[in-house]
């Protein structure tokens, strides 16, 4: 956390992804005192200032005043109210980030004129340490802020800067991912289900094979091909349910879904632009 070092960063709005960066930062090192929040629910207040002890409060201006960095975490459809109220206070040139869906870096630099601004999409394995990131830079800001930026979200998983046209296909594979993977757990849950296995057995035998799954995918450094090989023997159980899935064209499905994805992360993003 060097480049954010004795720097003073504003969470301006304390749900789930606000929440889950303060938790990051602190995990990391970031004094309690150098950390601050706002947010309009006072339930919410209450639950994150026992739970991080730090300063949480109702106005935003006051908790970003005399801010390095101002992290937006406020839905996207409130962001317009948001920074309407709050740029006209915003003192010292803070770095700006904002990780609402659909806001693009134009929207975001028009309103905050002068300012250096980054957007950024996690998902939402952030909130359990195990995030991915994608960051754009807004033309303002420097390789400081973009370290600041990368840092930040370093806290809650792992990063990635691309180019701000790449969003809707970033938006599309990992912000909507991790519902393909709820999904994909149900459906299997259900199928378990129907072959005789108690739910409880089906849930357990399902979530540890997936974990798994994934443990053996990081640690072995193969590609998924070569992993997929390894399983399915030639004439057996694993080959006849991958021909099923070959029958069904789930690769063909899978290329609908997530180009839907990106194409209404596209529209929504078109909709901030020229509101």
């Amino acid at each position: 956390m060097k480049s954010l070092q004795g720097r003073t960063v504003a969470v301006i709005g304390a749900g789930k992804m606000g929440q889950a960066l303060i938790k990051g930062l602190l995990a990391c090192g970031v004094s309690r005192t150098r950390l601050r929040a706002a947010d309009p629910s006072r339930s919410i207040r209450r639950q994150a200032a026992r739970q991080f002890r730090i300063t949480v409060v109702a106005d935003n201006a006051a908790a970003a005043a005399g801010a390095d960095v101002v992290l937006l975490a406020v839905k996207p459809q409130q962001m317009a109210e948001a920074i309407a109220r709050l740029s006209p206070r915003l003192r010292g040139r803070p770095l700006v980030i904002s990780i609402a869906a659909g806001i693009t870096l134009d929207w975001l630099q028009r309103r905050l004129r002068g300012l250096p601004v980054i957007r950024v999409m996690p998902n939402l394995p952030a909130t359990v340490g195990c995030g991915f990131s994608a960051i754009a830079s807004g033309r303002r800001a420097t390789p400081r802020h973009r370290r600041m930026a990368i840092e930040l979200f370093s806290a809650v998983g792992e990063v990635v800067e691309l180019p701000e046209r790449l969003f809707d296909a970033v938006t599309a594979v990992s912000g909507s991912g991790p519902a393909y993977v709820f999904l994909l757990v149900q459906v299997w849950e259900q199928a378990a289900r129907r072959l005789g296995l108690s739910s409880a057995v089906a849930s357990r035998t399902i979530r540890c094979t997936l974990e798994g799954s994934v443990r053996l995918l990081q640690a072995s450094g193969l590609s998924a091909s070569r992993l997929i090989a390894d399983v399915a023997s030639k004439g057996g159980t694993t080959e006849a349910a991958l021909r099923v899935f070959a029958q069904r064209r789930l690769q063909a499905q899978f290329d609908e879904a997530l180009r839907a994805a990106a194409r209404r992360s596209k529209e929504l993003s078109w909709s901030s632009r020229t509101s």
